[in-house]
This record gives structure tokens, sequence and C-alpha cells, in this order.
């Protein structure tokens, strides 16, 4: 049986939070994937109502992880405010500010948690909207930054940061790494990178150093890895 939940699923409540126009300031990041839920979800839940908005994934490292919520945690009262449905939230979310205190009350596992939220502000790898690329034909590769189309092509996850690879030359030593068009580049060198022109200059740094190879973080399907990528073909 298929359970129906609300339409409005796969939200980034972090992304949508923040500013909406650049006339408005930035509120609050928390870094939280949130859906709503219907009356059925409710009775299988064991609930009387629907009222609250359920934790659907954490962003690593962010706010939401910081505070210490966790996948399943239905999120019923949001700065002393009670929150009946996504709208709610999202409306006590927009009025945040970054670095605030917020209190937090959840319903995990039949038990009431408290959690104090301290808001982020949005991450710079979280702000790409303009597309861009770089061709690597001495390596075998190309990546992509991670737009919001980007995202939806490869079917990225909603929390994935880095550059996208977009091809790779099978004649090449790159397949040695285990690439694949769809996997994201998150470091290199140990080095957090979202756009082309970081990798670009972390490979450029390399090759003048006399290096032939450099130190990727790959997010893949398989989870992350380090391998080593050649820069020659």
């Amino acid at each position: 049986m298929k359970i129906r939940l609300t339409k409005k699923i796969l939200v980034i409540l972090g992304v949508m939070a923040v500013g909406t126009g650049s006339a408005r300031a930035e509120t609050g990041f928390l870094g939280l994937e949130v859906q709503g839920f219907d009356k059925k979800v409710a009775k299988i839940l064991g609930q009387i109502d629907q009222n609250g908005v359920l934790v659907k994934n954490v962003a690593i490292g962010e706010a939401g992880a910081i505070a210490g919520f966790r996948r399943g945690d239905l999120i019923i009262e949001f700065n002393r405010q009670k929150i009946r449905n996504f709208d709610g939230l999202l409306k006590a979310v927009i009025k945040t500010k970054p670095r605030q205190k917020i209190p937090v009350t959840v319903k995990r596992n039949g038990r009431t948690v408290k959690l104090i939220l301290q808001s982020g502000t949005r991450p710079a790898a979280w702000k790409v909207a303009k597309g861009s690329f770089a061709n690597y034909p001495n390596i075998g590769i190309t990546v992509a930054a991670i737009t919001k189309k980007v995202r939806e092509q490869f079917a990225l996850r909603w929390d994935s940061m880095g550059v996208v690879v977009t091809l790779v030359d099978s004649k090449s030593k790159v397949v040695s790494t285990g690439l694949k068009p769809g996997d994201v580049i998150v470091q290199a060198n140990l080095q957090e990178i979202w756009q082309p022109q970081q990798l670009t200059k972390i490979i450029r740094s390399a090759k003048n150093g006399g290096r032939s190879e450099i130190l990727i973080l790959i997010d893949s399907p398989n989870g992350l890895r380090y391998s080593l990528l050649p820069l020659k073909k």
C-alpha cells in the first residue's frame, strides 16, 4: 500500500527559509529537510491529529545536526510557537536570524525532547545559483557546479555539496579511481570545493609543484571515499 504524504515533500527548509529576495535580510539557516503528512500517516504513527512536521534529513555539520535533530523527529514547537503544519513551521523559521538560539520541541519515539537550536548562516556551498563547468582533457573528466537544475539532472541528494562529474573518458587513468558521471567531488587535497574553478586552482597548484596526483573525496551511491586523481591522462 502506498502511503500518501503531503505534496510539500523534498523541501529543504534551510534553503527555502533563507532570503527569498535581495531586499530582505538573511534568515537563520537550519540545514534540515522536512516534510508534512496527512491523517492516514498520523493514524499509523498513533497520533490523534496530524499536527507537526517530520524531519526527513539532517545536513551533516550544520545547525540542525549540532542541535541534535534526528531523522524521524516530529517538530511540534518551534521558538515557543505550536507547529501544526509545514506552512506554520516555514513562517516561524522565516522570522529567525543567523546565530539566534531557538528552543524546539520534538516528539521522538514516543518521548518529548527539547532541543536548543542555534541557527547558522547559509554556507557558500549552498548558494550556488549560476551554472559553470570545467573540462580537463589532460585528465579525462568534466565537472560542473551543482545548481538546482544539475541536482535534478543527476538525481543528487538534497545535501550533496561539491562539483559533480558529468563526463569520464573511459580510456583515461581516471577510470582507476572509480569515478563515474553523477559522482560528486567534495574535497580536493582536503579543501572543500563547490565551484569548478576551485578544483582548477588546486590542480594547477599541484602541477606547478611537480605532483602527478591530488587527493579527492568522492561522494557516490556507494558512500564516501578518498582516492588519488591522476593529473595526466
